[in-house]
């Protein structure tokens, strides 16, 4: 019997595994021991703003079965919403294998290589990876991203286990209870809080970069957005939890260990797993690191290659579809490559934070990206009901405020380089789409 992938809970874990990436497993328990009781309040506060967002985007192609590039054409008659998607999932793509580039330098022998050489390693690693994935089109897309979700679960938890069974071992457990009841403890309000845990939320959960729109046009009738949504949040929460967890046992061991943000997993838990006799628990946590990337990085690519696709002249015969997929993934993954290497080589050759500025620029594209999902409510679309209207207008107006803010702090803070990236793309998404499709069917 075919395995039937239009189930809740199996939707409910390829939304999850989009949700869940490395911002997860070092910036939400970044932001958690930073801000405490109120940074987690205002989190989940802000999450559940973004289920009925979520919820709006999968309704809107639900129901008129469109993807992309066809839902913005015939419904709004532009494509630059789908473009901007398009060009922003590209520099995301970026993002891991840079990211992953510390890890695997952290794995390898003393004086093998910079991390910028490691990341043109990882780059090369998940590109074939996800050549692989996303050529086998949309069934072994949905089940690559919940493989690497379980895989990436599992192995935090090995290392969260082994870390406790260190902790106890060493008597440390009540040092573990007063560092975690530290973590938690209610630290205050303040501006600069609620907007860092609304960011972080915002980012989180990933609406703002298509994804969303593109599985809405495959559910089933009976399928519940809903539900999905809010399923995937809470597994998306949970998964932040547990390596928030891990990070305050790291932080028992060593108490002198750095917190603040990338410092966490590029600094504190090598050092503190190495000290402790852990090294091998330390390939579990990379490994962890590794799968939330990929369950991230293929909804991404399927974004990209779908929009792709629809841009450029598909075979009449539906029997060539599948080659015509094939090569659109090379096509897109082969250069989405090169600008990565690129890349690498611009921020080893400048000194660039090139990891800084992608993840400046997508963030805060994400913000705008989100009322772009859900235009179908603004437009008074019927096929969306008053419930969800009515429920995505807190989400919409907190999200659009926080991409102003973020606008207006790129410019206060002369960050200029993600600023202009950020228009730039933005302003290239917006050229006409005849433009587009007589580039892409050259």
């Amino acid at each position: 019997m075919m395995f039937n992938r239009n189930r809740l809970w199996y939707i409910s874990l390829v939304v999850a595994a989009y949700m869940v990436g490395v911002s997860n497993l070092w910036k939400f328990p970044a932001l958690l021991m930073k801000y405490g009781l109120g940074g987690l309040l205002s989190y989940v506060f802000m999450v559940v703003l973004m289920i009925p967002l979520i919820s709006t985007a999968m309704v809107s192609t639900k129901n008129r079965r469109y993807e992309l590039v066809g839902f913005y054409n015939r419904e709004f008659n532009t494509v630059g919403p789908a473009i901007s998607f398009f060009l922003f999932d590209t520099l995301l793509l970026l993002y891991y294998p840079i990211v992953s580039g510390w890890f695997l330098e952290k794995l390898s022998p003393a004086g093998m290589g910079s991390s910028n050489v490691w990341s043109a390693v990882a780059m090369f690693l998940f590109f074939v990876m996800l050549l692989i994935t996303l050529g086998g089109g949309g069934s072994r897309t949905m089940d690559a991203m919940v493989v690497s979700l379980v895989i990436s679960f599992l192995a935090l938890t090995v290392v969260g286990l082994a870390l406790y069974s260190k902790i106890s071992a060493m008597g440390l457990t009540s040092v573990f209870r007063d560092q975690l009841l530290q973590a938690l403890s209610w630290k205050g309000v303040s501006g600069r809080m609620l907007v860092d845990m609304a960011k972080g939320a915002a980012y989180s959960v990933g609406i703002g970069m298509g994804f969303y729109l593109l599985l809405g046009s495959f559910l089933s009738e009976k399928t519940s957005p809903v539900k999905i949504a809010t399923v995937a949040v809470v597994i998306d929460t949970l998964v932040g939890f547990l390596s928030t967890l891990t990070m305050v046992m790291a932080i028992s061991i060593s108490p002198n260990a750095g917190v603040r943000g990338r410092e966490i997993i590029v600094s504190t838990l090598p050092k503190t797993l190495e000290a402790a006799g852990m090294t091998a628990v330390l390939y579990f946590l990379y490994l962890a690191f590794f799968f939330a990337a990929l369950s991230s990085m293929i909804p991404l690519g399927e974004v990209v290659v779908r929009v792709l696709m629809e841009l450029s002249r598909k075979p009449l015969n539906p029997r060539r579809v599948p080659e015509f997929r094939k090569k659109s993934v090379l096509r897109m993954m082969g250069f989405t490559l090169l600008l990565g290497l690129f890349m690498v080589a611009v921020g080893d050759y400048t000194g660039l934070d090139v990891v800084g500025m992608l993840d400046t620029t997508v963030e805060t594209f994400i913000l705008f990206g989100a009322v772009l999902e859900v235009l179908a409510v603004f437009y008074g679309k019927d096929y969306i009901p008053m419930a969800l209207k009515v429920g995505s207008y807190p989400g919409v107006i907190s999200v659009l405020l926080l991409g102003i803010l973020a606008v207006w702090n790129m410019v206060s803070g002369q960050n200029l380089i993600p600023l202009s990236i950020l228009l730039l793309v933005l302003g290239v998404a917006m050229l006409p789409g005849k433009f587009w499709r007589r580039h892409f069917n050259k």
